[in-house]
């Protein structure tokens, strides 16, 4: 989107793909009950995304309503649309831990959700999901986010072209915050890549969380190897102490 946060009085708006309440699948917090803003665009592609829905910019947005049902409004949506259909959800589905704004990737949106999050701050802890790609982004939505889940994209299963610098400085950025980070793996990635991962994380955000994330098919069928996933994890801990391998949760139970 275009940004216009140099340009008082104008308001800005976003594009969304998704609201709506799950069980967090992924990393450190899974098994938790989040309210997940679903950013639409994303600036890679990743050949195991598990949201190709939400890779463009789409001309609607579906949203929970607090009835369980589904409903859709046209994109874009001003900030306060956007809360006006998060605040139901705030006050009505018990136990939630977080808002986990994902994508897509939402560092794409930033100046829209500095507005968003300034203009009506959650009643729960924000948890930002990112592909780890936009660090000159990051500080301006640092002040509303408590914890930040960050992809390493490594190219021999991404398809992409090396992310390392981003990624570094993207972690540097993100120091004071609950970090964890996230590997997607196959049989297919390279173990020297994992390792270059891992040392990276030592050095630009020592203590967080590394997690291994076998990438999960369609029919829930993990694409790796006991014995691939234990030598990904031995040249992890070469480097980390907190190491941990969990797959996505919420694609095994089939749930969003």
């Amino acid at each position: 989107m275009t940004r216009r946060a140099n340009f008082p009085g104008i308001v800005s708006k976003g594009y969304v793909s998704e609201i709506f309440s799950s069980f967090q699948g992924e990393g450190l917090f899974a098994g938790r009950r989040h309210l997940f803003l679903r950013m639409a665009g994303c600036n890679l592609r990743c050949g195991y995304c598990d949201t190709p829905d939400s890779l463009v910019r789409t001309e609607s947005c579906a949203f929970e309503t607090i009835e369980g049902y589904e409903r859709v409004v046209p994109n874009p949506l001003t900030a306060t649309e956007v809360n006006a259909l998060l605040e139901p959800l705030y006050r009505l589905r018990a136990g939630l831990h977080a808002l986990a704004i994902t994508g897509g990737e939402p560092m794409m949106q930033s100046d829209f959700l500095g507005e968003l999050l300034a203009a009506s701050p959650p009643p729960v802890p924000v948890l930002l999901e990112t592909n780890g790609t936009y660090p000159e982004r990051l500080p301006a939505l640092l002040p509303f986010v408590s914890i930040i889940s960050m992809d390493v994209k490594l190219p021999s299963n991404s398809g992409e072209r090396p992310l390392w610098e981003e990624h570094r400085a993207f972690l540097e950025a993100s120091r004071g915050k609950t970090v964890y980070v996230k590997v997607p793996v196959d049989d297919g990635t390279r173990e020297a890549e994992v390792g270059e991962a891992a040392a990276l994380v030592a050095k630009a955000s020592p203590g967080s969380a590394f997690f291994l994330q076998p990438i999960v098919a369609p029919g829930s069928e993990t694409m790796i190897t006991a014995e691939r996933l234990g030598e990904f994890y031995d040249a992890a801990v070469r480097h980390l102490t907190d190491v941990r391998v969990l797959p996505q949760a919420h694609r095994l139970l089939g749930i969003r």
